[in-house]
């Protein structure tokens, strides 16, 4: 998983970045990376996974910083689950856990997540989230990535409190359901 979500990605960049460093139209490129909430929150049953993920934003965001003399604009794509082959063969062997915390996000079809996607690189969005509780949650998460909108930016220093603490309370709720599962299965065995 290391090898394909986050070295994949790193060695498509260190390969075609000389080409694009050195490109005679200076005009705007873009680098972009696929993450995803996961990539954001970790969650259980996805350890391996989200790790991969949260790797690609470090990958981003110093990046940015390295090419943006350049001319050159990251983006980082964070969508729930999406439906696709991957997905479903893994939904087999997730654990139910998995299944519980995941279905608190409505899943998306991957010509959704591939339109937003275009319209976000277009736009010069480094953050590129795909429903309306991925924005709140690249908002609680935001840190220090780059925010090339100022009135994102300002959206993010006045929200950021109000979904850490939304964010907080899901996470609690993770835990519930994760302490619940259990003990039913302690009281099975």
């Amino acid at each position: 998983m290391i090898d394909v979500n986050l070295m994949g990605s790193f060695n498509v960049i260190k390969a075609a970045l000389p080409l694009m460093k050195g490109r005679k139209d200076k005009g705007p490129a873009s680098i972009a990376l696929m993450s995803s909430m996961a990539g954001q929150v970790g969650t259980y049953g996805f350890a391996a996974y989200s790790a991969t993920k949260f790797g690609l934003r470090g990958l981003a965001e110093a990046l940015q910083q390295e090419v943006l003399e350049n001319n050159i604009h990251l983006s980082l794509i964070f969508p729930p689950v999406t439906e696709t082959p991957g997905f479903e063969q893994a939904r087999k062997t997730i654990p139910e856990i998995t299944k519980i915390i995941s279905s608190t996000s409505a899943e998306m079809k991957a010509e959704e997540v591939g339109k937003i996607t275009i319209q976000g690189i277009k736009s010069g969005s480094f953050s590129i989230p795909c429903k309306l509780d991925g924005r709140a949650l690249a908002i609680a998460t935001a840190g220090l990535s780059p925010q090339r909108c100022f009135i994102m930016a300002s959206l993010e220093v006045l929200f950021v409190g109000l979904f850490r603490f939304v964010a907080l309370l899901l996470q609690w709720n993770w835990y519930g359901i994760i302490k619940k599962k259990k003990q039913i299965q302690e009281k099975n065995q």
